[in-house]
């Protein structure tokens, strides 16, 4: 009887024994599976925000247009530029007699010709003045508006110079030149006078010389 009780008693400890085992090894696993279980769901997380990288090419595309845009406002400028005014050494310039029929105002018509090459911008009026033998006669300008013009290379514009010629029968104010100077030029050319010889002596405050603008007579007068 004895050492059935013995034997019944050794059995009891290993049974409690195994369930102590399992017990233990059952804590740490699931343990071990949750700290897995945690620390995958972050990774998962980074793989799924890789959309977000879709802004850096977005961003990237305006970029790259955005030269052609410039270029594009480059040209239209370049389109919209004005051509260099016409310079003295730009033209070639003559003067002629333009009067029509027996007008009492006589006319003399100077034409300007682009020689340059290149297109050129003319507007205002001129500098004149008839070389006379009471000395220079500036010509005063009548009150006309000129928008301006632009004279493409061989194209012509003329002004009118306007006097009165002597009709007294004596030597009045003989003409021996005339001086024409561009608008906004310093440089001058000297001409030979077409028109009548001679202008009357006059007290008369009104000026005896008028000019026109550039574009204020036509070819021929």
């Amino acid at each position: 009887m004895r050492t059935s009780r013995i034997a019944v008693t050794a059995a009891a400890v290993v049974a409690g024994l195994s369930l102590s085992a399992c017990g233990g090894d059952d804590g740490p696993a699931n343990a071990g599976n949750a700290s897995s279980s945690s620390s995958s769901t972050p990774a998962e997380g980074q793989t799924e925000s890789a959309p977000a990288e879709q802004p850096e090419g977005g961003a990237g595309s305006p970029d790259e247009e955005a030269p052609d845009q410039g270029s594009a406002g480059q040209g239209s400028a370049g389109t919209g530029t004005k051509p260099e005014r016409c310079h003295t050494d730009d033209l070639t310039i003559t003067a002629s007699d333009a009067t029509v029929g027996g007008d009492e105002t006589k006319t003399v018509a100077v034409t300007l010709l682009n020689k340059s090459g290149r297109e050129c911008s003319i507007k205002g009026f001129a500098g004149v003045n008839l070389l006379s033998s009471e000395g220079a006669i500036p010509a005063a300008r009548r009150d006309q508006k000129d928008d301006g013009t632009v004279l493409k290379s061989g194209e012509p514009t003329y002004f009118g110079i306007f006097y009165k010629a002597n009709e007294s029968g004596g030597s009045g104010v003989r003409i021996k030149g005339l001086v024409v100077t561009p608008p906004d030029e310093k440089k001058s050319v000297t001409l030979k006078w077409p028109g009548e010889p001679s202008l009357p002596v006059t007290d008369s405050p009104d000026p005896s010389v008028e000019i026109g603008p550039m574009g204020s007579v036509g070819q021929g007068g």
